[in-house]
C-alpha cells in the first residue's frame, strides 16, 4: 500500500511539472516571413511631418511610387491601386512604415523612424515586428497597464467608457 502511495505521489508531481511547463508565458518573437500584399484601391495618405518643408516620397521597397510637397508641416499624397505593401513614407531622414491600409493618417518623425528601424532590425516590416517595435518604444508605467482603466478610472481609458 505504501509503494502505491509513493507511485501516485510521483505521478502527481510529474503531471504538475508538465502542466506548469505548458503554462509558461511565451514572449512574442519577431516575424521574419511575410506574405506580399498590395493595396486594393487607391488611397489618400496624409499626416504631419517633422521637417516643415521638402517632399514626402512613398516607396514600395526601393522604388518611389509617388511624391508630394510638404506644406506647413503637412503632406497629402495619393497611393495608386496595386501598390506593394509595406509602403515607406520618407521625408529627409525620417520615415514611417505603412503595413496596413486601414489607417491613412501617418505622421513622419523621429519617433516613427525609431519604430521602423527597430522593426527592420527584428527581421523586417511585418505587422508583428511593427507591434513589437512600437511596444518597446512606449514607456508606460506598470501602474497604468491595468484592465480597470487609466489609473483605475474605466471612463477615461481609450477616450471613454468601455
Amino acid at each position: 500500500m505504501r509503494s502505491i502511495s509513493k507511485k501516485l505521489l510521483l505521478i502527481g508531481l510529474f503531471a504538475t511539472f508538465l502542466l506548469s511547463a505548458c503554462n509558461e508565458t511565451q514572449q512574442s518573437k519577431p516575424a521574419t516571413q511575410s506574405i506580399t500584399k498590395y493595396t486594393a484601391t487607391s488611397l489618400l495618405f496624409s499626416g504631419k511631418v517633422e521637417t516643415k518643408t521638402g517632399n514626402v516620397d512613398a516607396l514600395d521597397g526601393e522604388n518611389v511610387v509617388v511624391s508630394a510637397k510638404v506644406e506647413n508641416g503637412r503632406y497629402q499624397l495619393e497611393i495608386p491601386a496595386q501598390t506593394k505593401l509595406p509602403i515607406i513614407l520618407r521625408s529627409d531622414n525620417f520615415i514611417s512604415v505603412v503595413i496596413d491600409t486601414d489607417v491613412t493618417n501617418y505622421d513622419i518623425n523621429s519617433f516613427t523612424t525609431n519604430i521602423a528601424a527597430k522593426a527592420k532590425s527584428l527581421g523586417g516590416y511585418t505587422r508583428q515586428n511593427m507591434i513589437l517595435a512600437a511596444n518597446g518604444s512606449v514607456h508606460t508605467p506598470d501602474a497604468n497597464k491595468t484592465s480597470t482603466g487609466w489609473r483605475g478610472d474605466t471612463t477615461t481609458q481609450y477616450g471613454g467608457w468601455h
